[in-house]
């Protein structure tokens, strides 16, 4: 009884850590995505939460017709038109993206029909897992300030300059409230512009918690700095109807894992998404 029981508890983690799988077909010797193909990858992670991000196994397989070679390079080259697929279309929703040619699979059929070979063996296998401890690295955003204001875009997130808080606290640094300024006279240029203040943290782990506010005692370090940054622009001058906030924890780091103090400041950021324009 103690057996089955620590099978089907195993068995219940494994589900839960594995999101999904599922399998894409190809006709004998080809390996670009179809129409229907794609509407299967479309069908399959719709169930997918779109607030999280995962971590995407792509495996491609041949039958045996045509020789060994041919065969390793043409599962390869199904695996990559899945992994192009979904990098494209599905880039917010990946922490990590592997691909792998495992060529033929073996088969105990007869190979009576060297022409007609395995359909079910001519396939990627897909597995999604949920990314549960590592957080995603983010890429650095252009600065906003030198981007042609005819080129911004709405969704999309720029940098700021530096605007640096104390260590643990929501309490600028002297030098940072010209970079506010900066803010400031930008968004009474252009006043179309809607914006989302993020907030990011350093200094996290294999989490992506955020961080202990020291004044407040709450571990919303992120939140409570975006929300700074809000008060601070309406304070100004600024329509609150043109602004939100957001703290996005250790979510995002541009760096990870942290190598040191150049690391942990880069992470330890504010940003802007154009909500409007």
């Amino acid at each position: 009884m103690k057996q089955v029981l620590l099978l089907f508890l195993c068995s219940l983690s494994f589900c839960q850590a594995q999101e999904l799988e599922f399998d894409i077909y190809f006709d004998l010797g080809k390996f670009a995505l179809s129409s229907k193909h794609e509407k299967k990858i479309n069908n399959h992670l719709a169930s997918l939460d779109s607030t999280t991000t995962y971590n995407f196994m792509i495996k491609g397989y041949t039958d045996f017709v045509d020789t060994e070679n041919f065969n390793l390079e043409l599962s390869k080259n199904r695996a990559t038109s899945v992994y192009e697929f979904l990098e494209e279309n599905y880039k917010l929703l990946i922490n990590s993206i592997e691909k792998e040619a495992k060529g033929e699979l073996p088969t105990e059929e007869q190979k009576q029909n060297e022409r007609i070979g395995v359909k079910k063996h001519r396939k990627v296998s897909v597995v999604v897992l949920k990314n549960d401890h590592k957080p995603k690295v983010a890429k650095r955003k252009e600065n906003i300030y030198i981007v042609p204001i005819e080129e911004i875009r709405v969704g999309r997130t720029y940098a700021l300059g530096k605007i640096n808080f104390k260590t643990g606290r929501v309490t600028l640094i002297k030098s940072s409230k010209k970079e506010l300024e900066k803010l400031v006279r930008f968004l009474k240029k252009n006043r179309s512009i809607h914006i989302e203040i993020q907030g990011h943290v350093c200094c996290g782990g294999d989490d992506d918690s955020d961080a202990l506010n020291s004044d407040t005692g709450t571990q919303t370090l992120s939140v409570d700095r975006a929300r700074f940054i809000y008060r601070y622009l309406i304070s100004r001058g600024i329509s609150r109807d043109r602004l939100s906030y957001k703290g996005y924890a250790f979510k995002a780091p541009l760096r990870f894992p942290e190598k040191g103090s150049r690391d942990r400041r880069a992470n330890r950021r504010v940003e802007i998404k154009i909500t409007n324009n």
